[in-house]
């Protein structure tokens, strides 16, 4: 009986992050592989072809996507600070108001 083969495609962020836990002085790649259970000749494929510049960023895309999710979140949080100091500047007008001659 023959075994069906799994192929299994790792994006860039995955290769780039193993590669990158490779090059630690304590780490054993390896170990890496085995965590990441594939095979270590596949990993150490990957350095060469990233010394070489064969592995192409293939997740730009979802890099991005995950750029603009982040921007949105800052702009809540920057929306959410402005509304903050217009309603103390509100608060501080007013008391300007009732206290004229206190500075």
């Amino acid at each position: 009986m023959k075994t069906k083969e799994v192929h299994t495609f790792y994006n860039f962020q995955f290769k780039h992050t193993a590669i990158r836990i490779t090059n630690h002085p304590d780490i054993q790649a390896s170990h890496v592989a085995e965590a990441l259970e594939i095979h270590p000749i596949m990993l150490y494929r990957w350095r060469q072809e990233m010394r070489e510049g064969k592995i192409e960023d293939n997740d730009k895309e979802a890099r991005s996507i995950n750029e603009l999710m982040e921007a949105q979140k800052k702009i809540k949080k920057l929306e959410k600070d402005c509304a903050r100091l217009r309603a103390e500047n509100t608060v501080l007008k007013k008391a300007e108001r009732l206290f004229p001659g206190k500075k």
